[in-house]
C-alpha cells in the first residue's frame, strides 16, 4: 500500500510539474508575443513618422525648385535687358561720334540718378519719370 501511495504521489507530482511547466511555457510564449507586437507597433509608428518627414522634404524640394526656376527666369530677363541695353548703347556709340564722346565723359550725379529712375518700372506699367508721371513703355 505504501508503494501504491508513493507511486500515486510521484504520479501526481509529475503531473503537477508537467502542468506547471506547460503553464510557465505558455506565459513565456505569451510574453514574447506581446513583446513582438509592441516592437511591431513601434516600428509602424516610426515608419509613419519617416514617411511624413519624407513628404515634408519633397514639398520643400518642390518649393525650392519653383523658387529657383523663378529666379532663373528673372536672371534670364535681366541678362536679356542688359544685353539689349548694351547693344543699343554700342550701336549708338558706333553711329554717333558725338554720342560716343559724350558716353565716355563724366556725368553729374543728379543726371545719373535721373537716368536710373527712368529705368525703374512705374505703377502704371510704364517707366517712371522724376516728376511722378509715368511714361508709356515702347
Amino acid at each position: 500500500m505504501m508503494a501504491a501511495l508513493k507511486g500515486r504521489a510521484v504520479g501526481l507530482a509529475v503531473g503537477g510539474l508537467a502542468l506547471l511547466s506547460a503553464y510557465l511555457y505558455w506565459q513565456h510564449v505569451t510574453s514574447q508575443r506581446d513583446a513582438y507586437r509592441a516592437e511591431a507597433e513601434r516600428q509602424r509608428e516610426r515608419a509613419e513618422i519617416l514617411q511624413e518627414h519624407q513628404q515634408w522634404q519633397r514639398q520643400q524640394i518642390e518649393t525650392l525648385s519653383a523658387a529657383m526656376a523663378e529666379r532663373d527666369r528673372t536672371l534670364e530677363r535681366i541678362a536679356s535687358d542688359i544685353s539689349a541695353s548694351t547693344s543699343a548703347l554700342e550701336r549708338l556709340g558706333e553711329t554717333d561720334a558725338d554720342a560716343r564722346d559724350w558716353l565716355g565723359d563724366w556725368v553729374p550725379g543728379s543726371v545719373d540718378d535721373w537716368v536710373r529712375q527712368l529705368q525703374r518700372p512705374g505703377d502704371a506699367g510704364g517707366v517712371s519719370v522724376p516728376g511722378g508721371a509715368a511714361a508709356p513703355n515702347k
